[in-house]
């Protein structure tokens, strides 16, 4: 009697999900997303002792991995459903740490090839579905998830040679630093400390698509208080100044800089600048999915709310800019738009957001001049009232020390407006 081989058994798992199509039940698409993620371990390892003709197979068989997934973004599973989205992430993640071999392993084979492929494949998977976890997701990251951190930056760091590899490692620490949740596991990792060495050598080190990519890193993690002490430590500002840069990411490096310095530091340096994060926070509040050239809108805001504890720059803001819409009108839909849903359980991006516009309303209503804007809105004053009585401070965890706290925003407000609480 003939055994059938590793190869052809995984194979004949995962050829069952072929037909899955759009039109299947919603419970059907999740488990095949599910099943299919679980089982990839088998098909890696079926790899070592596949026949030519099964490692092609196993090869075509990826695209039903990337067939069901991309049925479910287009569903909003992941927007939709946390513990599916957990379970996927929590599968996949373990998947990685299974085969953390692969980032130290420097030998070229076919079956390396075919292993990469599938590798970078998952982290694809993982780094767009990140953005959908909540910051008490970081309970899934454990000590050997450290090990796999750290492995996959010890990699690029010895990778001068524009690895395939390298390309999908860049691409998934950058949705990971997008998720200011996860910060801290970066620099827990070593991450701050490889990313300038990274920036220093950018040209030569990465291929041109990913160079601007270790940029983008930067400014995430910056958002983090952590990260501003652990970058300015490292000398960040005087390391920016010394590299060669593309226009297309001069913007990004002044708000590199604006995070990086203190608040006494903050002056208006340039109209240019200052116009461009308007229009930024303009395009991203109102895009849909709250997003422009891969920004989101927290991450302009972000800069602004700086900005703004000079008064010079708030005037301007408020009083000089000419855009098509107003921006006081859009920091008002916006709060609208995400207080209401405010919740340790929701989107950190878009709590995070609630906590930068009440600090910008925090800011304008200590100039009586500016008082109206905010006093004459209805709905506005109504959430305002609401979160200062609201204490469930969810997002001290991580918001920047030199803000207040929704609650304490608000409260504020309510007294510079001479509003009883």
């Amino acid at each position: 009697m003939n055994l059938l081989s590793r190869s052809q058994i995984i194979l004949s798992k995962i050829n069952k999900f072929y037909r899955i199509n759009s039109f299947d039940s919603d419970d059907k698409i999740k488990f095949a997303c599910y099943e299919l993620i679980s089982q990839w371990s088998e098909v890696l390892e079926a790899a070592n002792d596949a026949s030519d003709d099964e490692l092609f197979y196993l090869n075509v068989s990826r695209g039903f991995l990337t067939q069901i997934f991309a049925i479910a973004y287009s569903k909003d599973y992941f927007t939709n459903d946390h513990s599916f989205t957990c379970e996927i992430f929590r599968t996949g993640l373990n998947l990685l740490v299974n085969h953390v071999d692969i980032f130290t392993n420097k030998n070229s084979t076919t079956i390396t090839t075919f292993l990469v492929s599938n590798i970078r494949l998952i982290m694809e998977i993982l780094s767009n579905i990140i953005s959908f976890l909540w910051y008490s997701d970081i309970k899934f990251f454990n000590e050997n998830h450290y090990k796999l951190f750290i492995a996959i930056r010890e990699y690029v760091d010895q990778d001068f040679t524009h690895q395939n590899l390298t390309d999908g490692i860049i691409s998934f620490i950058w949705n990971i630093s997008d998720n200011t949740s996860f910060i801290p596991l970066l620099i827990k990792t070593g991450y701050a400390e490889s990313i300038i060495e990274w920036i220093k050598v950018c040209r030569t080190k990465f291929r041109e698509g990913k160079q601007n990519a270790i940029i983008y890193i930067l400014l995430n993690m910056i958002r983090h208080d952590d990260g501003i002490q652990q970058f300015n430590h490292l000398n960040t500002l005087n390391i920016i100044e010394q590299i060669q840069i593309d226009s297309d990411i001069s913007l990004t490096l002044d708000m590199i800089r604006v995070l990086l310095k203190d608040i006494e530091q903050i002056k208006l340096e340039s109209m240019e600048f200052l116009n461009a994060i308007v229009q930024l926070t303009i395009d991203a509040g109102t895009n849909i999915g709250y997003r422009h050239d891969g920004s989101h809108v927290c991450e302009p805001l972000t800069i602004l709310t700086k900005l703004i504890y000079n008064d010079e720059i708030l005037h301007t803001i408020l009083c000089k800019i000419k855009t098509k819409s107003s921006i006081i009108e859009l920091f008002t839909s916006l709060i609208i738009k995400f207080y209401p849903n405010l919740s340790s359980d929701n989107d950190a991006l878009e709590n995070f957001t609630c906590v930068l516009v009440l600090n910008i309303f925090w800011r304008i209503s200590h100039h009586p001049q500016y008082s109206p804007f905010i006093y004459d809105n209805e709905q506005l004053m109504t959430i305002i009232t609401s979160a200062a009585n609201n204490e469930k401070n969810f997002l001290d965890t991580f918001m920047p020390r030199t803000m207040k706290n929704i609650q304490q925003a608000a409260g504020e407000i309510l007294e510079n407006l001479d509003v009883k609480n």
